[in-house]
């Protein structure tokens, strides 16, 4: 599970269904990259940086 993507979707009181709207994507493929059953795709990626105000991927993507 990529935790730093839901500590930073909680940090800006987003809800699950926010987010995925922010990212052009629905809400279960969003779920799917959280829970790394789906690759998250280089667009996708730089979505979520943009989204996080610059966030590297490093941060976003490092496991706990």
């Amino acid at each position: 599970m990529f935790m730093n993507i839901e500590v930073e979707r909680l940090r800006r009181y987003m809800s699950k269904a926010e987010m995925a709207r922010a990212l052009s994507i629905p809400t279960d493929e969003l779920n799917d990259w959280i829970h790394r059953r789906r690759a998250i795709p280089a667009k996708g990626l730089r979505a979520l940086s943009a989204l996080f105000d610059g966030c590297s991927l490093d941060y976003l993507l490092k496991e706990k």
